[in-house]
């Protein structure tokens, strides 16, 4: 096949329809809400054949003018073996000179980033499943548990960025309107938060981001429960505890992917302990 039969160029609203196809053949859970909700947030590059049918996806989201992850990393199986992938990596760092680079790859994919700059950095965890009892997980004395509202907006964005090292303002904003948030909040102040909104075969939770895990599994267990008998997705970096735990409520591993970054970001002393992520807001957007 001659490679001028593939073009490269950025990616339209238009070309959602056939982009979530590809997600679909591959049967990823993604709904075309999904995929507008992703691009309306970010960029991203297809390759198309000469009749302009989409048979490649690449979509990047810039989080502050230093870090940016990919995601939505799709090649056709029958065009595979064309070089499309490299190429659509290779557009996404045009575009994005100097960035610190995120994304989470299958085992099949990591060879193809690693070659591309990238390197190991963790391991995602996928767990899944119609959620049974949950039982409630209480909060240390003194802290509380309460719907996010708009004046939090400042506040779980400086604490997502100190977790992260990402500034993920718009992503935040954007699952303040069309999702769900709580938070775990003391005198001293926010302690932890998170959201749960609608997204694939039902309802997904993510991000969870807190102090300490004391804060993060009362959230993860409300919203278990809240979605008791629904379908229900949690991404969470490696962690027996938390994954042991969504065994018990249902959710099970289904699968995992290795995150991987082109920069180690140093974490701080134990004295300065930064927040940490409990769960992705989702593989693609981290």
């Amino acid at each position: 096949m001659l490679q001028t039969q593939i073009a490269f160029r950025p990616i339209t609203p238009e070309d959602l329809p056939q982009a979530w196809q590809l997600s679909k053949d591959l049967a990823w859970p993604h709904r075309l809400e999904d995929w507008e909700q992703m691009l309306a947030l970010g960029n991203g590059f297809v390759a198309t054949t000469t009749d302009g049918s989409v048979i490649g996806t690449l979509l990047w989201w810039a989080w502050g003018p230093q870090a940016a992850s990919l995601g939505m990393i799709i090649v056709s199986p029958a065009w595979q073996g064309h070089g499309i992938g490299k190429h659509l990596m290779a557009l996404a760092r045009q575009a994005l000179p100097g960035y610190r680079l995120h994304l989470n790859a299958t085992s099949a994919g990591v060879p193809l980033y690693e070659k591309s700059g990238f390197h190991s950095t963790g391991v995602v965890m996928q767990h899944q499943g119609n959620v049974s009892t949950v039982p409630l997980i209480p909060l240390p004395e003194g802290c509380r548990m309460r719907p996010m509202g708009a004046a939090d907006l400042t506040a779980i964005c400086d604490m997502d960025k100190a977790a992260l090292k990402l500034d993920r303002s718009a992503l935040l904003t954007r699952l303040m309107e069309d999702g769900r948030g709580i938070l775990v909040d003391s005198e001293k102040g926010i302690l932890g938060f998170s959201f749960c909104r609608k997204f694939g075969w039902g309802q997904a939770t993510g991000p969870i981001i807190a102090l300490d895990q004391a804060f993060a599994l009362p959230m993860l267990a409300y919203w278990a429960g809240t979605c008791a008998g629904q379908f229900l997705r949690v991404d969470i970096p490696q962690d027996e505890t938390v994954a042991g735990l969504l065994d018990q409520w249902g959710l099970l591993r289904v699968g995992s992917v290795v995150s991987m970054s082109t920069e180690v970001v140093e974490t701080g002393d134990a004295a300065t302990q930064p927040p940490i992520c409990f769960a992705l807001c989702s593989q693609a957007l981290c």
